[in-house]
């Protein structure tokens, strides 16, 4: 090869050369400046992993990160404080561990149950929120913990993962606790109201009584018949037992109240006790209104509290004397159903308005349409204490205008 073709190829490499050098100080160029993207980047997604890492760790209730069968793959130092241990120690325990063992059943139940929901069944990642579970620290008392639990899906839409968000409801609870106990209170200290205001009124009525008979019978015994002196005497005698039967309410309330209500069963001659209950009640109706008892006609003898008995039908009765009309019979029907033992009260009185029933057994609740008739509240309220001691039913039907009926059903062989 020539000298002139030597420097023509030269040349020529040395073109090459400088346009291959041109191109790759371009593409250094632009690896540099990706790599400058790149830097700042990762510098963002850094300070945004950072960030949320703050709020991770600084969060105040507990967070935990598990695998789908529930192994702690992370936590915040709150679930760490929460569960009383050093956080790095709750990595790779199962989250049972933390759970009371009164509870662990239900849990394992429920953390199975989720696992098992698929994305086209449950389309959002929230799978169980206002979760409310007893969780167990180490060696300290447990907590109520409310829980909310979503998951980690993989590209197939698989759950890989669980998420947790744990809060201590301890504060909550007591708080709750609090609220109902002045709630409580509250509520008590407007039935002692009712109570001392109901009484003193249905006090004064038979005390008046009682003082104008005794005035009279003082004054003017030796002017007095001896058939005004008998009606004198039965006013007395009906004001004093109206006054006991008030003072039998409040004692037995009281006892309910304080659950000091006890059942007492004996074996009772069933018949007969009825047959002295309408005897009873009958000289308090007077002759203005018939007591009837209607019964199979053959003596049973049953197991059942005497004196807690004498106050469901004393109190039943009661209440159909004072709400039934003049020259009206009150029935009493006793039959024996399916190895129970039944009582229908049914009057021909003023009947209890509808909307009235569901609260018919609460203290002192009186229905609207009782206007000044005399009665405490206090006597359906006894009644179904006593009922439910006895594990016996009570149910009532009733029409306006038209009369009321009341069943009380109680077991046999308490």
């Amino acid at each position: 090869m020539s000298a002139e073709q030597c420097s023509i190829k030269l040349a020529e490499t040395v073109t090459e050369l400088s346009a291959t050098l041109e191109e790759l100080q371009v593409a250094v160029e632009e690896i540099h400046e990706r790599n400058e993207e790149l830097s700042a980047a990762h510098q963002a997604t850094e300070e945004e992993r950072r960030k949320y890492q703050e709020l991770f760790e600084f969060a105040p209730d507990g967070y935990l990160i598990t695998t789908a069968s529930g192994v702690i793959q992370d936590a915040n130092q709150a679930a760490a404080t929460l569960l009383n241990i050093d956080k790095q120690r709750l990595i790779g325990k199962p989250l049972t561990a933390f759970v009371t063992k009164a509870s662990r059943p239900t849990f394992r139940s429920q953390l199975n149950r989720l696992t098992h929901i698929s994305s086209p069944d449950f389309p959002t990642t929230l799978l169980y929120r206002d979760w409310e579970l007893s969780m167990q620290p180490r060696q300290i008392e447990p907590f109520p913990a409310d829980i909310s639990v979503s998951a980690i899906l993989n590209p197939q839409s698989e759950i890989v993962g669980l998420r947790w968000l744990i809060r201590d409801m301890t504060y909550r609870h007591q708080v709750e606790s609090l609220r109902q106990q002045l709630e409580a209170e509250k509520e008590f200290s407007e039935l002692k109201s009712r109570f001392i205001q109901t009484v003193s009124h249905e006090f004064r009525t038979p005390l008046n009584m009682i003082y104008v008979s005794a005035q009279l019978l003082a004054r003017s015994h030796d002017n007095l018949s001896e058939e005004k002196c008998n009606q004198l005497l039965q006013r007395t005698d009906k004001a004093v037992r109206r006054i006991t039967k008030i003072l039998d309410d409040v004692l037995v309330f009281s006892k309910a109240s304080a659950d000091k209500l006890e059942l007492n069963p004996t074996l009772l001659d069933l018949e007969q006790f009825c047959e002295t209950i309408i005897e009873d009640y009958q000289v308090i109706a007077g002759s203005s209104k018939t007591l009837q008892l209607n019964t199979p006609g053959t003596h049973h003898s049953v197991c059942l509290d005497e004196k807690l008995l004498y106050q469901i039908l004393g109190n039943l009765l009661s209440n159909a004397i004072n709400y039934s009309q003049p020259n009206s019979t009150i029935t009493l029907t006793l039959s024996y159903p399916d190895h129970t033992v039944c009582f229908q009260i049914q009057d021909q009185g003023i009947g209890i308005p509808r909307e009235d029933i569901p609260r018919l057994f609460d203290a002192f609740h009186r229905a609207r349409n009782v206007s000044n008739l005399p009665g405490t509240g206090l006597g359906l309220s006894i009644v179904k204490k006593a009922i439910d001691l006895h594990s016996g039913t009570i149910r009532v039907e009733s029409e306006v205008g038209i009369g009321t009926t009341f069943i009380v059903t109680l077991p046999l062989g308490l």
